[in-house]
């Protein structure tokens, strides 16, 4: 199960490698990675209800829902303007 500590590290950790990737001029490898994310915000999204952190910590979920949801427009958005412009 991926909770919400987990989803925030492997985010992070994606979205460096990423980074790294556009960089060096792997766009592809890029856009692949921030793929992965958006996966990751879906998964977690799905699965939620089970968090174990989320039952122990007041979070209000209808808000976290709202902002995981966010990032992962923006991150689709990135994702369509490379891809659009990609060769």
């Amino acid at each position: 199960m991926l909770d919400l500590l987990n989803l925030i590290g492997k985010v992070i950790e994606e979205l460096r490698s990423s980074i790294e990737l556009f960089e060096a001029s792997k766009h592809e490898d890029g856009l692949t990675q921030l793929s992965s994310v958006v996966l990751k915000i879906d998964h977690y999204l799905e699965r939620s209800d089970d968090d174990l952190l989320l039952k122990l910590v007041p979070i209000d979920r209808a808000s976290l829902g709202k902002r995981l949801k966010a990032v992962k427009g923006e991150l689709v958005s990135v994702i369509e303007s490379f891809s659009s412009t990609a060769p």
